[in-house]
């Protein structure tokens, strides 16, 4: 079992540039539900080349409200080709911690319209860290947790950082057990191309993203001011 892969989860599907129907992203840091605000948690999946392993691995996120994905917030096609590292801490009987960190490049985020405190926009992203931290008894995976950041660059310049301070994963494509496959409310497989993963093709790992803590930077721009302009203001 690729228990990296099960929890290379976040933040955050196909993606879509800005248009007319967009406002403008508002500055300031927010939080998820579970931290008592307003940005909804989600649903990620990490779809692979192989059943059980193969590369790349691509990302998918959406938000959840508890009956639908993807009604606030979206993050496609971050994109990982084997930048990762493993630590393992598991003592003789197989028994301990594994960490992965893994590094994903690229990829698109969507903030859907519907008055939500921080605006709406649409951007790209530059690269996603996820550290995963997998306990291990005689050697079977019994828990894990995710965390993770992300940022990007709204289309409007201004940018975009999310961070994921917890993430579970719920389940995992495997040789083992060809029944297990990836839930329909989850976010769909996303291949190599961005595009929907073949239907011989659905391998990977799903799981949840909680505890966000998202922050959006909008520099202010310089102007130049005449002599003029000047003496006007202190006059």
């Amino acid at each position: 079992m690729n228990v990296r892969s099960t929890l290379s989860l976040l933040v955050l599907a196909a993606g879509l540039t800005a248009t007319s129907a967009f406002a403008a992203p508002v500055p300031g840091t927010y939080t998820s539900t579970d931290l008592g605000g307003q940005l909804l948690t989600g649903r990620a999946s990490t779809w692979r080349s192989g059943i059980n392993s193969g590369l790349p691995h691509v990302l998918h996120g959406q938000s959840w409200n508890g009956a639908a994905l993807g009604t606030q917030w979206e993050v496609s096609c971050a994109t990982e080709n084997g930048n990762f590292s493993v630590q393992d801490n598991r003592d003789v009987n197989g028994t301990g911690t594994v960490v992965y960190t893994s590094t994903f490049l690229g990829g698109t985020f969507t903030f859907f319209p519907g008055a939500w405190p921080w605006g709406d926009g649409a951007g790209t992203l530059g690269a996603t860290t996820l550290i995963t931290t997998v306990q291990f008894v005689t050697n079977v995976p019994v828990a894990s947790v995710v965390n993770g950041n992300t940022s990007g660059l709204f289309d409007d310049g201004c940018y975009l950082t999310f961070v994921i301070a917890n993430g579970n994963g719920v389940g995992e494509t495997t040789s083992l057990d060809l029944s297990i496959m990836k839930p329909a409310d989850f976010p769909s497989f996303l291949d190599g191309s961005c595009g929907p993963a073949p239907a011989n093709q659905q391998f990977g790992a799903w799981g949840t993203v909680i505890t966000i803590t998202m922050n959006i930077d909008c520099p202010t721009p310089t102007r130049e001011s005449t002599w003029g302009r000047i003496k006007e203001i202190y006059r």
